[in-house]
């Protein structure tokens, strides 16, 4: 079981430490380059105002930089997904199990005088749905930039309250 450890133990003699890393020359390029990307990352420069507005390019993802949330109501669950820059025709929604999916992607692609312009964008969530959900009846619609959908629930769906009695 010691043969796992990736270094070895210092003699009994020596009260430092209990163990010390070998100093081939591999172990010591990684620390190196450990320390590179340390020092880096700590002391890159701020681009959040020069990226303001492009979401995927702060490091954030578009989820996290776009609004997304789901209500789940009573008789229904509502799914808000904020996705501007998209057509209603650009979205894919469906149901795949007990999961909403949801996707939209886009392509646009012009002409220019000195070449050519390429724009590209993509959406993709995945929302887990209770057993019971009526998935015929499922209402999706895109207006200014947010995507709504309706998912009505049946009766299994919908649960059942329980109520707390004082013992």
């Amino acid at each position: 079981m010691f043969n796992l450890i990736p270094w070895k133990r210092k003699s009994k003699g020596d009260d430092v430490a209990l163990a010390t890393r070998p100093s081939d020359p591999l172990t010591r390029f990684r620390d190196e380059v450990d320390a590179l990307f340390d020092r880096f990352s700590r002391d890159a420069p701020d681009f959040d105002p020069f990226w303001k507005g492009w979401p995927a390019a702060t490091g954030e993802g578009p989820l996290a930089a776009w609004g997304f949330e789901v209500d789940d109501r009573e008789n229904e669950m509502v799914v808000r997904a904020e996705a501007p820059g998209f057509e209603p025709d650009d979205f894919d929604v469906q149901v795949i199990g007990n999961s909403l999916v949801l996707r939209a992607e886009h392509k646009q692609e012009s002409r220019k005088k000195n070449g050519f312009s390429y724009r590209y964008g993509s959406f993709h969530r995945v929302v887990p749905l209770p057993e019971g959900v009526e998935a015929d009846r499922i209402d999706a619609r895109y207006r200014r930039g947010v995507l709504e959908v309706s998912v009505p629930k049946g009766e299994r769906a919908r649960g059942k309250r329980i109520p707390v009695k004082m013992s």
